[in-house]
């Protein structure tokens, strides 16, 4: 029961880390995936297959490499030159999400209970390094706590009767949805290998690893599945929104409606602190400065470019991240035998 309770922890970080604003608000899943219709359902299904098998993958390398960092992991993996580049191009990809999170954390409070934007950013970073002072464990607890949730959320909208899809599945005609289906796990994952590294280093059993993508891959499938049915079967309302989600949840109830706010901010929240984690276990191999003072130094850098716009940053850096994450994800998709003749 420990090693269940131990995998359970493990994959409610890793749900924590990918599902972010984007996710919450149903517009990530309305550009990757419902913009293309039913279609879009079999890419879900096989975001999901490759969620479980590169997630366990990721965990994997890093316990047999020993390597407690994305800095080790790539410079192990890629070898120095381009391993150096890659970890140029994590650090870039998990501080951009970062400065993404904390200012829709910000816009979340001015728009729901009119805190002052940079107010509400200033408190998210206070209570975010409060928490990552705790370390590794206290990540594992905070998603643990979180993720249910999230997944409550899901179940709401999948008993609410705008969930049900009132066409018929019909094959695709056009395969493009695939290629965004690499992307968005490319990205994803990107973002994710900030925590699965440091966990599959410090996790000895394999046995929790492997649970633990296995339940945080389905999970993350089901949530897809089921925000990904809602909008497609209300298409015409939601396609134009900025928060598709919000067509559902506006027929809620007030406390619901209250539920929906704090799910919102609680998945920007888990990505937020998962990836300044991921990045300040990078920089301690670097830098010989105190985990809280590097903590303090991301936050700050990251508040300062807040102040471009939530909405801009999201537009901007998403889609360049995507292809940014596809040489990690085509590298660690080798067969174990491969990488292990490499070292």
């Amino acid at each position: 029961m420990k090693l269940w309770g131990k995998s359970i922890q493990v994959a409610a970080t890793y749900i924590g880390t990918v599902v972010g604003a984007g996710f919450a608000s149903g517009q990530e899943i309305l550009a990757f995936f419902t913009a293309y219709g039913h279609a879009g359902t079999i890419g879900i299904l096989l975001a999901t297959s490759l969620f479980v098998w590169l997630g366990y993958k990721m965990m994997l390398i890093a316990h047999q490499l020993r390597t407690p960092s994305y800095e080790s992991f790539n410079q192990k993996l890629f070898g120095p030159m381009i391993g150096r580049a890659m970890n140029i191009l994590v650090f870039l990809t998990l501080f951009g999400v970062t400065t993404v999170m904390l200012a829709g954390a910000g816009s979340v409070l001015e728009e729901q209970f009119d805190i002052p934007y940079l107010v509400g950013t200033t408190a998210t970073i206070l209570f975010a390094l409060l928490l990552l002072r705790k370390g590794l464990e206290q990540l594992l607890v905070v998603n643990a706590i979180v993720v249910p949730s999230m997944l409550l959320f899901a179940l709401l909208i999948l008993l609410d009767g705008t969930a049900e899809s009132p066409m018929p599945l019909s094959p695709p005609s056009d395969y493009s949805f695939l290629w965004k289906t690499v992307l968005y796990v490319s990205f994803n994952l990107a973002m994710a290998q900030s925590v699965l590294i440091p966990i599959g280093y410090a996790i000895r059993d394999r046995v929790v690893l492997f649970r633990a993508a296995v339940i945080g891959g389905v999970v993350l499938g089901f949530m897809l599945l089921v925000v990904h049915t809602a909008m497609l079967a209300n298409w015409d309302d939601v396609r134009l929104m900025n928060i598709p989600i919000l067509f559902v949840t506006d027929q809620w109830n007030e406390w619901l409606q209250l539920f929906f706010v704090f799910v919102l901010y609680s998945e920007i929240f888990t990505t937020l602190i998962s990836n300044v984690f991921g990045i300040g276990q990078q920089l301690r191999e670097l830098l010989d400065v105190p985990e809280s003072r590097l903590y303090l130094y991301l936050f700050s850098t990251s508040f300062i470019l807040c102040l471009i716009g939530y909405s801009q940053l999201l537009m901007f850096l998403y889609p360049l991240f995507g292809y940014l994450g596809l040489s990690t994800l085509c590298r660690i998709s080798v067969p174990g035998n491969v990488l292990r003749k490499r070292f």
